[in-house]
């Protein structure tokens, strides 16, 4: 069954070479496999990819889980690693790529604001240890401040061990995440982006065709609609009809957007403009139809006889609902296929918002302290009410894990994690200046 974007072949093939490759080919190697599909079908937009992720450290770490998960999973590696072996520990239900970035608002379906992980493109089922670095590895790259590996860890042990005595989730009250909820509210409510997306001019909507976003100085796409071809409208509409919420109207508009994300900047993306229940243009709604790719096998996890999810897309919404507090934290979202392409699909409004990292490394020394912590909580919380592979609760295999060694266990993640972080900004300081895609395209 398919895990993450990390690549088995790679693993495979550099546990079984005599002598360990370099660290720019371990790399580079990773990089290739993960971007090769669709630097197959779209190289400028996977060379534009990495020439974004070479803006800094915090943009690398973005576009670079497949390297993560290479050396966490590479026995070879030269950094900290955990105990994979086949043990409950490492059957726990993931998100594959947790950083703050990946933390924003939702709308529930009862109009409750709320704060909650925001991407699951590579969540599967791995060991919970490496979910809990890749997180505080990200605080530390975001900020600097290398305390905070260890309030990360210190939140999810606070939050495992609240959990098992039977209390509720802990509060995510923080004045940047209220910031956040109220600037997603006030533009969710304005109705953007809808209005930006495809504006009313003379009582019609119209598309916003172009760049929305100057094209920045390094000449990266930042936000661009193109015009989509007959033949992909027509899938679209397969795919929209087969979301099956009929009472949001038809297709008005369609475009492929451009320029979002970092490991996802080459993928099929497009915003989707919906009739609404009358003709009216104010009960217009847009959505969002993005590729999802299949992730690949941790090695050391037991396989199924037959996937578990039927699709890379179907894989992402099932995680998802299994891994927030909430299942309707989305009212709208739903799967699909077209043209061999596994889709995701969801409410494209200004109500989900993502956390920015540089708002949090804006924040004083203490204010970063509380968020890591809260960060730290809110993954415990996601692991903790999943089923793992196994069928049982998270909680029921951390919890015993954890109990009377938790100030060792914070210490062994924030150690492990200041390595993590440590290697990310070294390899973007080694790549910063080179011609990635000359390196990575096939």
């Amino acid at each position: 069954m398919s895990r993450f974007f990390v690549v088995a072949s790679v693993l495979g093939a550099c546990a079984s070479e005599a002598a360990a490759p370099s660290r720019e080919q371990r790399v580079i190697t990773a990089l290739a496999e993960d971007n090769y599909l669709a630097g197959l079908r779209d190289p400028e937009l996977v060379a534009l990819k990495l020439r974004k992720m070479q803006r800094g450290p915090y943009e690398w770490l973005r576009g670079t889980a497949a390297v993560y998960w290479h050396d966490v999973l590479d026995p070879g590696g030269e950094r900290p690693t955990t105990d994979f072996l086949d043990v409950p520990s490492s059957h726990v239900l993931l998100l594959g790529d947790p950083h703050p970035e990946n933390i924003g608002t939702f709308r529930a379906a009862d109009g409750t604001m709320l704060i909650d992980w925001n991407d699951f493109d590579a969540a599967g089922y791995g060991p919970y240890t490496a979910d809990l670095r890749r997180l505080a590895a990200a605080m530390l790259v975001a900020t600097d401040n290398t305390d905070l590996p260890h309030f990360v860890a210190a939140g999810y042990v606070d939050e495992i061990g609240r959990l098992a005595a039977g209390l509720p989730p802990s509060s995510l009250a923080a004045p940047l995440l209220d910031k956040l909820v109220a600037k997603a509210t006030e533009k969710g409510d304005r109705g953007e982006p809808l209005d930006e997306i495809a504006p009313i001019v003379d009582g019609a909507r119209t598309l916003a065709l172009g760049d929305l976003e100057p094209v920045a100085d390094d000449g990266v796409i930042e936000e661009r609609h193109l015009a989509v071809d007959p033949e992909t409208a027509a899938l679209l509409e397969q795919a929209v009809a087969a979301w099956n919420h009929p009472e949001l109207g038809s297709i008005a508009l369609r475009a492929r957007r451009v320029g979002a994300g970092i490991s996802s900047y080459a993928a099929l993306r497009y915003d989707v403009v919906l009739t609404g229940a009358t003709p009216d243009p104010a009960d217009d709604r847009v959505i969002e139809v993005k590729e999802t790719r299949d992730g690949v096998i941790v090695h050391g996890i037991p396989q199924y006889a037959t996937p578990e999810w039927p699709s890379p897309a179907a894989r992402a919404v099932d995680t998802q609902r299994r891994l927030q507090l909430r299942r309707d934290a989305d009212a709208l979202l739903g799967s699909a296929t077209f043209g061999g392409v596994s889709l995701k699909i969801r409410d494209r409004s200004a109500y989900q918002r993502g956390l920015d990292a540089s708002d949090i490394a804006d924040e004083s020394p203490d204010e970063q302290r509380d968020l890591a912590i809260l960060f730290g909580g809110l993954l415990a919380r996601a692991h903790a009410g999943a089923l793992t592979i196994d069928g049982v609760r998270g909680l029921g295999v951390i919890a015993p894990l954890l109990a009377g060694r938790e100030i060792d266990f914070a210490d062994e993640i924030a150690t492990a994690a200041t390595a993590d972080a440590e290697q990310i900004v070294a390899d973007h300081a080694a790549f910063a200046d080179r011609d990635l895609a000359a390196l990575v395209l096939p």
